[in-house]
């Protein structure tokens, strides 16, 4: 079944009324009598085809309002790139519009970076590549704390043994240089 098509007016009708609100206004504009302006104007908001007309013309300009996911990713990319962007606009000695432009300091491009990442799945490469560089940081970190907790316990053999050279007298410090096989004691 065919979808009904506005008529020439009912449409101008309905392009007015978007622009003012104002039904009765709407339907003089579009040029049905202004005696009964009030009432066909009622009449027309009340019909489907031009009632879903209005609804899918204020829907598309509430949808350009609101930034879409393309239009988002473009801005997250600019600022991962530092390219300037405008803030706001004052206006100069003139009264004439000034850009008061912005430069994305590098923690903000690395942020643009990171969400633009998250938006885009990785290649199983990718994700291979990115699991073996996590498991040679652990295993690079485990290794550093085992050689950490190996210092500390050769720094603690050292001072027992020091402590217990430091005990010892002359005469057995001559002892055990002969027993190492150091002749100069």
């Amino acid at each position: 079944m065919k979808k009904p098509k506005l008529t020439v007016k009912q449409k101008k009708f309905a392009d007015e009324y978007i622009k003012t609100g104002n039904a009765t206004q709407s339907a003089i504009s579009a040029g049905y009598s202004k005696n009964t302006a009030q009432q066909t104007g009622s009449e027309n908001l009340l019909k489907p085809v031009i009632k879903q007309y209005i609804d899918a013309k204020m829907q598309k300009i509430e949808d350009n309002k609101i930034m879409g996911a393309q239009e988002a990713l473009e801005q997250l990319s600019k600022i991962a790139r530092g390219e300037p962007f405008i803030k706001m606009i004052n206006l100069d000695e003139n009264n004439k519009p000034k850009p008061d432009l912005v430069v994305p300091k590098p923690a903000d491009m690395l942020n643009a970076i990171k969400e633009i990442l998250k938006r885009y799945p990785l290649s199983e490469l990718d994700k291979a590549q990115i699991k073996k560089a996590q498991a040679e940081a652990i295993k690079a970190e485990a290794e550093a704390q085992v050689a950490k907790a190996q210092a500390q316990q050769l720094h603690t053999v050292t001072d027992k043994v020091r402590d217990k050279m430091d005990q010892l007298s002359t005469e057995d410090l001559r002892k055990l240089a002969k027993l190492t096989g150091d002749d100069n004691a």
